[in-house]
């Protein structure tokens, strides 16, 4: 698998994109499993926290693949996309998210499929659980009048220009 093909190539090829991350998806789980020392259970934990990201999230609502460097992506995901298309999100459950992101993002820049810059920009983006948290408490509190502006920052509705 090589980064091209790791992207979506127009409307008919979202097929051939989800295959291709499912077959990233196992091999990022043999990767938790070799060589970061992580048992079965916990690599198929992180490898599904990371499917949701890829599949449901990066192909099927933004419409490219892992491939994209987009330093924006795992905000928009875990800040907003997460929370909203969750029917009981947790404290617990983006901390899972939020690591195994982290070691996604290692994985693909260790296979070349992004950069480095792309990796550390990931793990900065990642690495303020609390904002986060804060993130979900506020989802949990709020009036009518503040969903606009809740839902504005780290809005994955808006399309990325260029």
């Amino acid at each position: 698998m090589n980064r091209d093909e790791l992207l979506l190539q127009g409307a008919e090829d979202f097929v051939r994109l989800d295959s291709l991350c499912s077959e990233l998806l196992q091999e990022f789980a043999a990767w938790l499993r070799d060589h970061q020392g992580r048992t079965p259970l916990e690599a198929g934990g992180l490898a599904h926290q990371a499917d949701r990201y890829l599949r449901d999230f990066v192909v099927d609502c933004k419409e490219t693949g892992p491939a994209d460097e987009d330093p924006t992506l795992v905000r928009q995901y875990l800040a907003n996309w997460y929370i909203v298309h969750t029917l009981s999100p947790t404290h617990d459950e983006i901390d899972r998210i939020r690591e195994a992101l982290v070691l996604l993002y290692r994985f693909l820049a260790e296979k070349g499929i992004v950069g480095e810059a792309a990796r550390d920009a990931a793990e900065a983006a990642l690495a303020e659980a609390a904002y986060f948290h804060a993130r979900l408490e506020a989802f949990w509190n709020l009036t009518p009048e503040e969903i606009d502006p809740w839902r504005a920052q780290d809005d994955y509705r808006r399309r990325r220009q260029g």
